[in-house]
This record gives C-alpha cells, sequence and structure tokens, in this order.
C-alpha cells in the first residue's frame, strides 16, 4: 500500500465526512469544521484512508512551547490495523509544541495508542461527551 500525507482539500470534504460517519457513533462533525483547522489525510492507493485534524491553542513566548490539541483522528474502517492513525498521529507530533487531546474514557484502543505514542492522562471532563454522555480522559504528550 502506497501512503501519502498532505493537508485536507475541498474535495476532500465527502471522503472525510463518510469517514466520520463510519468511525463514530454519533457524528458531529461539519464540512465546515475540517476547513476551520489543521486538517491532514493520509491518501494510500488514491483514497482517503483517514484523517487528523488539529490546530494550534498558544503559539509560544519566550518562556514556553507552543501548545496544539489534537481535535479528531479517524480512519475509515477498511484501513484500519494498518498503522495509519500512528502516522497521521507522528507527523503531528512533529511540531515543536506540547500537545493535548481528549478521548472518551471507554475507548481503551486510542488510549492505548495515544500511550504508546507517549501522552498520559492529567485529567477527566466528566459529562464532557454527549450521546451517549460520557466522561472525556484529558491527555498530554509527556
Amino acid at each position: 500500500m502506497s501512503l501519502l500525507l498532505r493537508p485536507a482539500t475541498p474535495h476532500d470534504l465527502p471522503a472525510l465526512l463518510r469517514i466520520e460517519a463510519e468511525s463514530f457513533a454519533d457524528p458531529n462533525w461539519r464540512a465546515e469544521d475540517f476547513s476551520r483547522y489543521d486538517t491532514m489525510v493520509a491518501e494510500a492507493d488514491g483514497q482517503i484512508a483517514g484523517f487528523l485534524v488539529s490546530r494550534q491553542t498558544f503559539s509560544g513566548n519566550g518562556e514556553g512551547l507552543a501548545e496544539r490539541e489534537i481535535l479528531n483522528v479517524a480512519v475509515a474502517p477498511s484501513f484500519r490495523r494498518n498503522g495509519i492513525a500512528t502516522l497521521l498521529l507522528k507527523h503531528e507530533l512533529q511540531f515543536d509544541a506540547v500537545h493535548f487531546l481528549e478521548v472518551r474514557e471507554s475507548n481503551a484502543a486510542a488510549q492505548a495508542l495515544y500511550r504508546k505514542l507517549g501522552f498520559v492522562a492529567i485529567a477527566r471532563r466528566p459529562k464532557y461527551y454527549e450521546r451517549p454522555e460520557e466522561t472525556a480522559i484529558v491527555m498530554q504528550l509527556k
């Protein structure tokens, strides 16, 4: 499988929305949400296989690093278990910044992936997610 990482384009939006719908029980991202943030896609053999959406929340200063938040990561079901999410995350983590993310408390697979890459749980946000209501685990790259 030939894999290419690149910034998302407006042409990619239908594929991003399809992957979002296939990946989450109650998807809530709209097309314009992907355009508001830094969205990278993984293209496998000419098809969008997955995406990662992030944003800079603090630009840094002379005393501290920039801060970035990973907002959304998903891989199409037919491309899962091929290291695509890991590749997208490693690309994002190349930014010289402190990285944060939230993950559902029940999403053990995602938490394991994030821990493998160096994230640790630093806080909990009860009732952060809706439909179904669930606690978020806040993780930071250490």
